[in-house]
């Protein structure tokens, strides 16, 4: 009865906004500051980020996906691949707040589009 209570208590303190509901992403715990900036126009969200304007695939986790919108500017700190038109994503700029994964992203490892998870042996998935 005492927990049924709490949660109930919790869930509707939430909603009445007293207190944030857990946020889906995090501060940053390092330092992403010497990784390059990439800025662009968001012109498609896609399964594991967004289309930028000029062409530019950008892959980012899912817990940062909530803060882009489609044709408006993004700034993220990432990765280029070497042919220049993936950008793997460490941390983005919501407003003036830079904004990392949540841990629970950072945990779980390798996410579809990332350079790790390309090597991942897959049950199920023969070897090339």
């Amino acid at each position: 009865m005492i927990t049924r209570f709490s949660a109930l208590s919790v869930l509707i303190a939430g909603l009445a906004g007293l207190f944030p509901v857990a946020s889906h992403a995090a501060d940053c715990q390092y330092d992403v500051k010497p990784v390059p900036v990439f800025t662009g126009t968001v012109s498609r969200i896609t399964g594991d980020g967004v289309l930028l304007s000029d062409g530019r695939d950008v892959v980012m986790p899912e817990s940062l996906l909530p803060f882009v919108r489609l044709s408006n500017d993004v700034k993220v700190h990432g990765l280029l691949s070497l042919d220049g038109r993936k950008i793997w994503v460490l941390a983005l700029y919501d407003k003036d707040r830079l904004v990392c994964p949540s841990v629970l992203d950072v945990r779980k490892g390798a996410y579809p589009g990332s350079a790790a998870y390309d090597v991942i042996q897959h049950q199920g998935s023969e070897a090339p």
